[in-house]
């Protein structure tokens, strides 16, 4: 089961990573994100990463690291963080 919110039922997780620390679930991002809407599409991040808080991230999600983006800076630019990535399984 999905830990997407229920708005997020129709765009289940594609695959799930581990960087260390906690596992994490993502989908592809279709530009409806909750709050966010289609920011994430639009400064070029394809995934949204589900949250331990219900909240989710925007994310370029590849095979060995994930390009997070953690916030925003004064100018309205993605402030990223690169992940690594011990583990990954995608749906098939």
């Amino acid at each position: 089961m999905s830990i997407f919110q229920s708005s997020y039922d129709d765009n289940k997780a594609i695959g799930e990573f581990y960087n260390g620390f906690a596992y994490f679930e993502y989908c592809v991002s279709r530009g409806d994100a909750p709050n966010q809407g289609d920011w994430g599409i639009k400064n070029g991040f394809l995934h949204e990463i589900a949250m331990c808080d219900g909240s989710i991230r925007f994310a370029n999600v590849k095979k060995t690291v994930a390009y997070v983006c953690t916030d925003e800076d004064d100018e309205g630019k993605p402030v990223v963080e690169k992940w690594q990535i011990k583990h990954r399984w995608m749906k098939g």
